[in-house]
């Protein structure tokens, strides 16, 4: 083999490896600030704040599938199942599981929640909670087929444990939630003698806020919003109007500022059972490269006691 060739096929291992640890470390940075928060955020409240279990009065359980920037290789997929109910004496419980995957990475969720509930007039009620549980991290370096590299030498596994805590004010139409996750701030991302060992979850903040107002008999109106704060990134901020018919049909709009415009559609199918869809497109360049986001919601809401908002 000559030396124009051996550089040549030098030079294309060095721009692959390259080209692959820049989309790992981006990767990386998306599965560590992604959101894990939905668009439709009022349905998946107990993931980012424990006071929301069982404060609706009634068992829930929600099923979330979300494929962000559908149409590119390795992007972000999530998939989430949690329930939450009263169990009396002001006291709430919650469990959830959220799976994220980007490119090689996997990340599994396991959160338990309890909450307590204390009646601060006949309208409202305010609920304290805590979420404890952590994170199992697999990357899957090898699936690169990247040799003689030893930062793609080995896969990585690990656990991260966590908790967050949040507060909730609700009546049957105001909302108000306050929140923190990740207080541990775990660090499970480092470079070290070349080696990739893990990824960082810092502590993240979330508060929202809505009221449902009457329109006529029939229709209704619910504003809201929802802010998160993260350290290093810009604040996120979701605005978002739904319409309700007759507590059966809910649509709406939801617009991330910078980011993402959104339609919303609900559709109560018992009285029991709601179906959900979001389509979300990206309000900057790199909406040229992708078919926009999907997400599919299931709610089960059973035995219920109150209509809370």
């Amino acid at each position: 083999m000559g030396l124009h060739q051996l550089l040549k096929n030098n030079m294309k291992s060095i721009i692959k490896n390259t080209a692959l640890t820049v989309i790992l470390l981006v990767a990386f940075k998306s599965l560590a600030q992604k959101d894990p928060l939905y668009t439709q955020y009022y349905n998946n409240f107990n993931l980012i704040n424990p006071a929301y279990a069982g404060s609706q009065g009634s068992f829930i359980a929600t099923a979330n599938i979300r494929s962000q920037w559908s149409g590119e290789v390795g992007s972000p997929k999530t998939q989430s199942v949690s329930f939450h109910s009263p169990v009396g004496y002001g006291l709430g419980v919650g469990m959830s599981v959220i799976n994220d995957n980007v490119f090689v990475l996997d990340e599994t969720h396991l959160y338990a929640d309890i909450s307590y509930v204390v009646k601060l007039s006949e309208m409202y009620t305010l609920a304290f909670g805590i979420k404890a549980g952590g994170s199992f991290l697999n990357v899957d370096l090898l699936s690169l087929g990247i040799e003689n590299d030893v930062l793609f030498s080995r896969n990585i596994n690990t656990f991260n444990p966590n908790i967050g805590t949040g507060m909730y004010l609700s009546s049957n139409r105001f909302y108000a939630s306050l929140s923190t996750l990740n207080l541990l701030e775990t660090k499970h991302y480092n470079k070290k003698n070349n080696i990739v060992s893990s990824a960082s979850d810092e502590m993240v903040f979330y508060f929202s806020s809505g009221y449902l107002f009457d329109l006529n008999e029939n229709f209704k109106i619910r504003p809201s919003f929802m802010l998160r704060t993260l350290e290093g990134v810009p604040v996120s901020t979701d605005i978002s109007a739904n319409i309700l018919w007759l507590d059966k049909l809910e649509f709406g709009l939801s617009h991330r500022i910078n980011t993402s415009v959104s339609v919303l559609f609900q559709l109560r199918l018992t009285e029991s059972i709601k179906v959900g869809y979001t389509y979300d497109t990206s309000t900057f360049s790199h909406s040229n490269f992708n078919n926009g986001s999907h997400e599919f919601s299931f709610i089960f809401n059973i035995k219920k006691t109150q209509n809370k908002f």
